[in-house]
């Protein structure tokens, strides 16, 4: 009796450690949080990354077949307060499969075109000026500004969404989404993404059909977008345009650009942005509707934690803003 009562645990722990060794689940995140000040308003705490904690995980399904997963929600690290009321993983929640035709998932995860934003702003599409970069780069006004008549045509993360990604050919990956309206009478909304990295190179291209969210809605918003970057030593030089077309005449079109500059100095990085959008419309002609610039240091104390300090002015909203503050990765 304990030979066999030993057998069968040296059966099941080698049945455990080779369950162990087919699937992996990793717990990870980002605590952020700094001292900010800008003109007119009183000194905050206030994130420069967005706060998150996540769950991902792979399990080996076997012929180099994987199931893959990734859960991951945004926190205010100054309160502790969920970053959206009543959605617990609002930034990512799919389930998908992985192999060597690429890479398939369902859920709720980030648009794909303005994913690319990370590629060619310097500071990680946070900015500097309220987080300026993005809604710019989505064909939308400065959250500091005044009101530009329309509202941004991108998003920031996209739910019901089935996405696809290629494997790498030469350096190329393509990429597509579709996101499904889940409303009778109203289109599904579609992105498609091509991007290049090859040594000191990379690029992109993207163009994406805004999914409606009501029934019949007559306007179909649409967004395109182009930019790269070149790294020369320890400098990389990086640009973005977009152009968004909210297909509503009294909004118009937004044409947008972005220019980064990244230093590798002192151990950390110096990181410069100029961020500009006009817009065009039936009421307006190449109305200057967004201008902002960006200086900043980022010095890391180790591979998970950085400290920094950054500087800026939203020459459109008149605003200018500093902040100090720190990173910790796990």
């Amino acid at each position: 009796m304990k030979k066999i009562t030993l057998a069968a645990l040296i059966i099941a722990s080698f049945a455990a450690a080779t369950a162990q060794a087919q699937s992996n689940v990793v717990v990870y995140g980002v605590v952020d949080l700094g001292l900010a000040k800008t003109s007119g308003s009183s000194i905050v705490e206030r994130e420069n990354q967005a706060s998150r904690l996540g769950f991902k995980g792979t399990e080996d399904l076997g012929n180099g077949l994987k199931a893959i997963f990734n859960l991951e929600s945004e926190f205010k690290a100054d309160t502790g307060a969920q970053a959206t009321a009543n959605t617990l993983f609002d930034r990512q929640a799919w389930v998908g499969l992985t192999g060597d035709f690429g890479t398939v998932y369902l859920g709720r995860t980030k648009d794909l075109l303005d994913g690319t934003l990370a590629r060619v702003d310097p500071f990680n599409t946070y900015g500097v000026i309220g987080k300026i970069n993005e809604p710019v780069m989505r064909g939308g006004q400065s959250p500091n500004g005044a009101a530009a008549g329309g509202s941004v045509v991108g998003v920031s993360r996209v739910s019901n969404s089935v996405t696809y990604n290629s494997p790498t050919f030469s350096g190329f990956v393509l990429s597509g989404q579709v996101v499904a309206s889940e409303i009778n009478d109203a289109d599904a909304g579609y992105s498609v993404v091509a991007t290049y990295d090859m040594g000191p190179a990379s690029a992109h291209a993207g163009y994406q059909k805004k999914v409606q969210s009501v029934a019949n809605a007559a306007a179909e918003p649409t967004l395109w977008l182009v930019g790269g970057g070149y790294k020369f030593g320890p400098a990389k030089i990086t640009f973005d345009y977009s152009k968004a077309d909210t297909d509503v005449a009294v909004n118009g079109e937004f044409k947008s650009f972005l220019i980064g500059l990244a230093y590798d100095i002192g151990g950390g990085a110096i990181k410069a942005s100029y961020v500009k959008q006009k817009q065009d419309s039936t009421l307006v002609s190449g109305k200057e509707t967004a201008k902002a610039f960006g200086l900043g240091y980022d010095y890391p104390l180790s591979k998970r934690t950085a400290v920094y300090g950054y500087a800026g002015r939203d020459q459109f909203s008149d605003k200018s803003l500093v902040q100090v503050g720190m990173t910790h990765k796990f």
